[in-house]
């Protein structure tokens, strides 16, 4: 898995609840004729927007650059969030590409876990990297990797289901270019791949000890 720095961006951030409730920005303002006017946005700023507007200011962003070439993930990392203890990641950058089955949306990635590593974020900014345009990214959807993501756990992979906090109306955003919906990612053992494509999603989510954030599960 390939990365190229992270950005940090020092500034206090809002929780959820302090966000204000208004809708996404489309636009920023200028003068003109000593009236304010909106100038478009691009995809990328109004996710942005969107995000600072529900999980308030990232901690810090880490960029994945794909291994065949083309235009990086990044990955923005929220500490703390969305509890003590718990780090979620979001991707940008997924949803610029195309697939024959995102005709309603395109997918971005949403990761939250009980750690403070980062290659959590990592993986699925690589899963995303590696795979736009090429697979759905669609509910029961399985990715792994030959060794595991983070050396706090024997983790190797992620399967693909409804995000652990948000609730429908709060996955969805409206960009400019067409709507974006988060999807959540789970981390999975190896041999747990295998056991969910046999016995479906449903029954997997409900087998024993699952634990949607834990790493070590």
């Amino acid at each position: 898995m390939r990365s190229c720095g992270i950005v940090r961006r020092p500034r206090k951030k809002r929780r959820p609840e302090a966000a204000a409730e208004t809708g996404h920005r489309f636009g920023r303002s200028r003068e003109s004729g000593g009236a304010k006017e909106r100038e478009p946005v691009t995809d990328a700023e109004a996710f942005i927007d969107a995000l600072t507007e529900k999980f308030g200011r990232e901690d810090y962003i880490l960029r994945v650059d794909p291994s065949k070439g083309g235009r990086p993930i990044l990955v923005f990392y929220y500490e703390n969030l969305p509890e003590e203890g718990t780090l979620t990641a979001v991707t940008y950058g997924l949803s610029a590409g195309d697939h024959p089955d995102w005709r309603l949306s395109k997918p971005e990635l949403i990761v939250s876990l009980h750690t403070a590593d980062s290659a959590w974020g990592h993986a699925a900014g690589f899963f995303a990297a590696e795979y736009r345009g090429e697979k759905r990214f669609r509910y029961g959807d399985v990715f792994t990797t030959d060794t595991p993501i983070s050396d706090e756990s024997e983790m190797r992979g992620y399967f693909v289901f409804a995000p652990s906090f948000l609730r429908p109306e709060e996955q969805r955003f409206e960009l400019p270019g067409g709507p974006v919906t988060l999807t959540g990612l789970y981390p999975i053992y190896l041999e747990e791949a295998a056991l969910l494509r046999e016995i479906g999603l449903e029954a997997f989510w409900h087998t024993e000890g699952f634990d949607l954030y834990d790493v070590n599960r």
